[in-house]
């Protein structure tokens, strides 16, 4: 497959990285010759510096030849013409737009956005915010993902020393769960993925598994954790994201108590107008009189969003000094993830990994039903339709080979969810859901389908 991108930022390269894993054809293009430095020696790619916008930048990239185009620049209007031409000169299949500007995403514009024939249009604010949304259901999680129509949750927990998960290997765990259906699917510890036949649980490991809704809050139970809906929220930082979030949160059928605090006056005045029911306080939340204002210790839950990691850390370190049980902290830069774990911080989330979350979810096609991109950048989480023509369904679990890199994390017929074992048979029109560790989606998709790409 050959995938055009434009724009050479953190969402751009981390695009580039992941899907030239995968050994797809890939074409990085920015303006600025700077961004692009070294990167076609590091990730062997093809970098162009030009406009993407331009029909000359666009030919010189093989767009003639090209199956997608993801237009993720910093810039809106780049993007939309951008994949205009994609579409009117050089007919690619497949086009992506970033968009930020709230006037493009209005129902208003949505007749001008089609125009250009812009396949799928994601907002990075939007889908942020409703990422941190579904992460806030659990206190810990590191990742979380409602799967099968709301029948299969996918969760990843960041294990505590208290947690009964430590110490123990998977063959324990599943002693554990025995009486009801749960499947760990992956183990990530720092930077590694670790094997699930020999490895023991410690306290700092990220471990991932699948389970079927009726049975997650037992799940969380056994592993020492809690499903809960905080009521009191505090956002730090009232930008897109913040701005964003606090109308999502507005808008849940879970009633919310928001505060927003922005320490930039005219922001703020435009906050308290467009937003129904929040409170929104202007100030500088680092500043010690705010905070003793604010009486944190009547806040269920604190979540930093303003554009820097490090205030976002510390206002997280804060929340959690002054009694707020639950923190959650936008993180841009990867390494931040592992080394402040057990610091206070229960979920940090990376906008740059939601974004290529939501773009590989409208990338991949054929029976893949939804896709799920793990926010470390392990892998993914599939959720595939079984064909009466797949390898997986030739013979009972057992018997198939499954590749390296691949986990079967459950099987979903009808309404009923099942945990895989070698016994199971795998039958047409099943969903599968299954683990995909970075770099092996070609070994998944010959697994599930004969003849239909994922792509």
């Amino acid at each position: 497959m050959k995938v055009i991108i434009a724009g050479a930022g953190e969402v751009g390269v981390a695009l580039a990285r992941y899907l030239r894993a995968e050994q797809d054809d890939i074409v990085l293009i920015d303006k600025d010759a700077d961004r692009l430095g070294s990167l076609s020696e590091q990730l062997d790619i093809q970098t162009i510096v030009g406009s993407a916008s331009y029909p000359a930048v666009l030919e010189r990239a093989g767009a003639d030849h090209a199956d997608v185009f993801l237009a993720v620049t910093g810039n809106d209007e780049t993007n939309i013409v951008s994949c205009g031409v994609a579409n009117s000169i050089f007919h690619i299949p497949k086009r992506i737009a970033r968009i930020s500007s709230s006037e493009y995403l209005s129902a208003r514009y949505k007749a001008f956005l089609q125009s250009w024939e812009i396949e799928a249009v994601l907002s990075p604010e939007k889908e942020t915010a409703d990422r941190i949304t579904e992460n806030l259901e659990i206190s810990g999680s590191v990742d979380m993902r409602e799967m099968g129509g709301g029948l299969v949750r996918f969760v990843g927990l960041r294990c505590r020393r208290t947690s009964p998960l430590a110490g123990r290997t998977i063959a324990e765990i599943q002693q554990m769960t025995s009486d009801f259906p749960v499947h760990i699917v992956a183990v990530r510890r720092r930077f590694q993925l670790m094997s699930l036949a020999d490895v023991t649980i410690k306290a700092g490991d990220d471990v991932y598994f699948i389970v079927d809704t009726p049975h997650l809050t037992q799940a969380l139970d056994v592993f020492g954790y809690d499903k809960t809906s905080p009521r009191y929220v505090v956002i730090y930082g009232g930008g897109k994201v913040g701005f964003q979030l606090a109308k999502r949160l507005e808008e849940d059928k879970v009633s919310h108590t928001v505060t927003v605090v922005e320490s930039n006056e005219e922001r703020a005045h435009f906050l308290a107008e467009k937003l129904e029911s929040a409170l929104v306080i202007n100030g500088d939340a680092l500043d010690d009189n705010l905070v003793e204002e604010l009486n944190l210790k009547n806040y269920e839950t604190a979540i930093a969003t303003t554009d820097s990691d490090e205030s976002n850390i510390l206002l997280s370190l804060i929340s959690k000094r002054n009694g707020i049980e639950r923190t959650c902290a936008l993180i841009h830069n990867p390494l931040y993830n592992t080394a402040l774990s057990g610091l206070g911080i229960d979920s940090m989330i990376n906008p740059n990994a939601v974004m290529v979350s939501a773009i590989l979810q409208h990338l991949r096609k054929g029976r893949v039903r939804d896709d799920y991109f793990i926010q470390s950048g392990i892998g993914e989480v599939l959720e595939v339709e079984a064909l009466a023509t797949s390898k997986i369904t030739k013979n009972c679990l057992g018997k198939i080979k499954i590749p390296d890199g691949v986990v079967i994390g459950g099987i979903l017929r009808g309404d009923l969810f099942m945990v895989p074992s070698k016994d199971l048979m795998i039958q047409e029109k099943d969903i599968v859901f299954v683990f995909v560790a970075r770099g092996h989606v070609q070994e998944a998709e010959n697994l599930f389908s004969v003849g239909i790409s994922f792509f």
